[in-house]
């Protein structure tokens, strides 16, 4: 709420605290509440766009997990064939010839 308007929604509760005449209170307090439901709007707007980036950076990050699948499949190609049993470590062939 800006400056301007809480002034103003201030003064109307004032004149509102002291009015006698019911036409004139009801006049005060419609203006009132006309002025929080303007704020409450720009809140929801505000959570609105707050959610609307919260989703956004939910589909980068599926974007991000997408371009990552290459790589992801390779890590775990070659974790499968490190632990296989039968085949010697790298570079353990060339240094038995050796000798």
């Amino acid at each position: 709420m800006d400056d301007h308007t809480k002034e103003r929604w201030f003064q109307l509760c004032q004149l509102a605290a002291v009015e006698q005449d019911p036409a004139k209170l009801i006049a005060l307090v419609t203006e009132v509440n006309q002025l929080l439901e303007a704020e409450e709007t720009e809140r929801n707007k505000g959570r609105a766009r707050q959610v609307e980036s919260w989703k956004q950076t939910a589909e980068s990050d599926q974007h991000q997990t997408n371009a990552r699948q290459p790589y992801l499949s390779r890590e775990h190609q070659s974790d499968a064939t490190s632990n296989e049993p039968n085949k010697p470590p790298l570079g353990s062939d060339s240094f038995e010839d050796s000798e």
